[in-house]
């Protein structure tokens, strides 16, 4: 049986709605298209990862509550195992409130995390007996840092390769990423993460240092429309974006970081991966919402026989 990729981390409910702009402080702006979907960037990378055809499992929290039985029955009808999923007496499922702004496809986001700061390092006891199915474990920060550190911990114990989605921003926190392999911030985390300026793509490249030099082996950062950058100890490459209509930027990070992750365990080298992981992230903004959008591999397989981005040395 093909090892799988064991993903730890959010579930929340997803409340989006279609804006022309964005509102300034006290303004009233009009909307349209408010749908209610799941999200979590756990369980919206845990899709995009079966989607792609790996197989997957999430440890994650829900609340006792309507929100968390829509999320679970979501899981399992995307063809993920939600046994892993816990459920909270005192604390409510985490929401997102995303405001989509019309045209651009650009995005607000404010989560309340609920239950999702319930999971505790206790909890990840329940994947001893999962470690030897799967090639990876998969973390984000949208659940307390001690049971990052402790299951990226444990995860390598066992064998897995660790990758870190270093989202949302957790400031100055740079000891977080000492047990992962692989850490793919975006811009802006990647200035939270260690302080440094990353105002152009040379400053990005040298702001991956600081992550090298804990021992990550390789830091892929999500550039949105400058498509992403990859630095390793031997260097740092820029990867062009691919040219698509965005619809909604919500869940591309995910589908880049989840394509990431399938395309190191199937043995693709970094660059590679790499551009593995930006295809699928450009194919996610085409959809409206968060798991509605991610790609599936015949989505990805096809923007990559379709369009050849360039790629060079920094």
């Amino acid at each position: 049986m093909e090892r799988g990729i064991l993903v730890i981390g959010s579930l929340n409910t997803d409340m989006v709605v279609v804006a022309p702009r964005f509102p300034e402080p006290g303004e009233n702006v009009h909307g349209s298209d408010f749908s209610m979907v799941a999200g979590g960037k756990g369980a919206n990378q845990a899709v995009a990862v079966h989607r792609l055809g790996l197989p997957t499992a999430l440890l994650s929290c829900v609340g006792s509550d309507v929100f968390g039985d829509f999320l679970c029955e979501r899981l399992r009808s995307c063809g993920v195992d939600d046994s892993l999923v816990k459920r909270s007496r005192e604390v409510g499922t985490g929401v997102a409130l995303i405001v989509v702004e019309e045209g651009t496809g650009n995005n607000t986001i404010v989560v309340d995390p609920g239950s999702n700061y319930a999971l505790a390092p206790s909890d990840l006891d329940a994947l001893d007996g999962h470690y030897p199915e799967h090639a990876a474990a998969l973390f984000q920060l949208e659940v307390p840092l001690d049971v990052v550190v402790e299951g990226a911990r444990r995860a390598r114990e066992n064998g897995l390769l660790t990758i870190l989605d270093a989202g949302p921003p957790r400031h100055d926190r740079l000891d977080v990423v000492e047990h992962f392999d692989v850490v793919s911030p975006n811009r802006a985390e990647l200035a939270a993460l260690t302080g440094e300026d990353v105002g152009d793509r040379r400053s990005v490249a040298r702001a991956c240092g600081p992550l090298l030099q804990r021992g990550v082996e390789a830091v892929v950062v999500k550039m949105g429309d400058e498509g992403a950058l990859l630095a390793t100890s031997e260097g740092a490459w820029q990867f062009d974006p691919f040219d698509v209509e965005a619809v909604d930027s919500t869940g591309a990070g995910d589908a880049f970081t989840a394509g990431l992750a399938c395309a190191l365990v199937e043995g693709r080298e970094p660059p590679e991966a790499v551009l593995f992981a930006n295809a699928a992230g450009a194919a996610a903004v085409r959809v409206l919402g968060a798991q509605p959008s991610m790609p599936s591999r015949s989505d990805v397989d096809s923007l990559l026989d379709e369009q050849s981005p360039g790629v060079r040395r920094l």
